[in-house]
């Protein structure tokens, strides 16, 4: 018999894959949202209620691990491609080898199979324009499959967003990928470090551009007659000043996917190891359940390829990719012995809606409740019943985030209790 956590995960998915025929009259498109240098710690911390609304209505983890060099060339070239180093070739932010010939940009392999796509970049990284040539003055991606490729960078975050805005009001844009660097720049120049008011800021300045963006996209005439998948994403995290190394500051980090056809799930996995340590070598069966990078380009590819006769990403032999979609039913691991499950939440179906993120987690945490008015009763119990937090928060608004610090109990499975309007909803919380 299978464990539950298992069986779990295959329902949820398959009814993902049930919400994906749903939406199959409306066009797949894709906005990729990349924001430089942003460690989950500080993230979770952070006052950021446009990327918590995300999580609070798609599938997010906080336990996406870097396999790579966590240099932003290397880190943003696994995501873009969907391979690691040794097919991309790129292991610094110097670019010098690159085989994007063969591992292209996910925007040229989508255009493999239906030309027509139009996708434009939005960059503030100099070399992101175009590998190739850094210094190329006519702003176009070889080898990438982007129509156009912008760069804002001298101009900020907010010459990002002004520039996603006029790409965003086009009804034939499919693909967009936008990149913020502030943040990353924050870090190397004062920490990063969420004890580090500077850093954060830069957090918080970016969450208010991407509502921005998010508040045109959702604006578009023709939205309702889209079906978009939004990621938002880190490259890499950082100790010090600095990134690149192999710590689990640096390596340990998030992504977001959220969208009308995306279910409401947290994914939780171990790491998987690096192609970088010797003593904490990659694990390739971990690999197959466990978030990593090289999963965002395979999942946008599953996505903008919905309903057309592509096939499934993942096992292109001509594509030869590494990562997964976890929009698709068949990466779902069937033999225990060999696929530990991920642990996977399902908040969809619950009597009241909520979601506890990022969960497992290390103490502290943020509950966010779903268009509810009126007083929310919140107790932390164990599982014996002993009631060790109470909170009664007044929801008024669309998306009502709780901050929780447990981190004075000890390891181990507690659960949140909810009561609203005569409802009762229980959930685990997972300290670690």
């Amino acid at each position: 018999m299978k464990p539950f956590a298992l069986l779990l995960t295959g329902a949820l998915l398959f009814g993902a894959t049930a919400a994906v025929q749903a939406q199959t009259t409306k066009k797949p498109k894709v906005l990729f949202i990349g924001i430089d240098g942003v460690r989950s710690d500080a993230l979770l911390q952070a006052n950021t209620p446009n990327i918590d609304t995300l999580m609070a209505h798609g599938l997010y983890t906080y336990d996406s691990w870097h396999c790579g060099a966590t240099s932003s060339g290397a880190s943003w070239s696994s995501m873009m491609t969907g391979v690691w180093e040794a097919k991309h070739h790129v292991t610094n932010n110097n670019y010098p080898n690159p085989n994007f010939l063969n591992y292209p940009y996910f925007p040229k392999r989508a255009k493999e199979c239906l030309p027509n796509l139009k996708a434009v970049q939005i960059i503030t990284w100099d070399p992101m324009n175009d590998p190739t040539n850094s210094n190329n003055s006519a702003g176009f991606v070889f080898n990438s499959g982007f129509n156009q490729s912008i760069d804002a960078g001298t101009h900020g975050q907010g010459a990002v967003t002004a520039a996603a805005k006029i790409q965003l009001a086009d009804p034939n844009l499919d693909i967009l990928f936008i990149h913020y660097d502030e943040t990353d720049a924050a870090g190397h120049s004062s920490g990063f470090n969420p004890a580090n008011a500077q850093y954060m800021n830069a957090i918080q300045d970016v969450d208010a551009q991407v509502g921005q963006v998010l508040q045109k996209l959702y604006q578009r005439p023709t939205y309702s007659q889209e079906d978009w998948l939004i990621l938002l994403t880190t490259d890499h995290g950082g100790i010090g000043t600095t990134h690149g190394g192999q710590s689990n500051t640096e390596r340990h980090i998030w992504w977001v996917a959220a969208g009308p056809s995306v279910p409401h799930l947290q994914i939780t996995g171990p790491d998987p190891g690096s192609y970088y340590m010797p003593t904490n070598p990659v694990d390739t069966t971990l690999l197959k359940s466990t978030p990593v990078l090289t999963d965002i380009a395979v999942t946008a590819l599953a996505h903008i390829l919905k309903g057309s006769n592509c096939g499934n990403p993942e096992t292109n032999p001509a594509w030869n990719l590494d990562g997964k979609s976890w929009l698709m039913t068949d990466t779902v691991p069937t033999d225990t012995s060999t696929h530990p499950p991920t642990y996977i939440e399902d908040v969809n179906n619950a009597t009241i809606q909520f979601g506890i993120f990022p969960n497992p987690n290390n103490g502290v945490f943020k509950a966010a409740f779903h268009k509810l008015q009126g007083i929310i009763d919140i107790k932390v119990i164990s599982m014996t019943g002993r009631v060790f937090i109470e909170k009664k928060e007044k929801a008024i608004q669309e998306l009502t985030v709780v901050p929780f610090d447990l981190t004075s109990l000890p390891k181990g499975i507690y659960l949140m209790q909810v009561e609203h309007d005569g409802r009762r909803t229980t959930r685990k919380i997972v300290l670690r």
